[in-house]
């Protein structure tokens, strides 16, 4: 197996993850802020020590927002997944 396959085989598997993790949090309406890949660090105490949660009930419009940021992180992930899937690295011989 070529190792373009086998990164494909995590991907789509951490994307399917990402997915069940999605969809029961949206299910049981509550979730975490998403990290934020763009923003760097300047500061070591700029991150929490703790995740804070959302809740629907209390802050629906912040709850969208984040769920539609799980959402977008792991159809990259999958469609990365997919993308790789198909690319064979090995010499072609018989």
């Amino acid at each position: 197996m070529s190792r373009m396959r086998v990164l494909s085989y995590i991907l789509l598997a951490l994307g399917i993850f990402l997915l069940a993790s999605a969809g029961y949090d949206e299910f049981r309406g509550v979730t975490h802020k998403p990290a934020d890949l763009l923003r760097r660090r300047h500061a070591s105490y700029s991150g929490y020590l703790y995740r804070i949660p959302i809740v629907r009930d209390n802050s629906p419009g912040l709850f969208q927002a984040a769920i539609k940021t799980h959402w977008i992180y792991l159809a990259v992930v999958l469609v990365a997944g997919v993308i790789l899937f198909p690319i064979d690295n090995r010499p072609n011989g018989p």
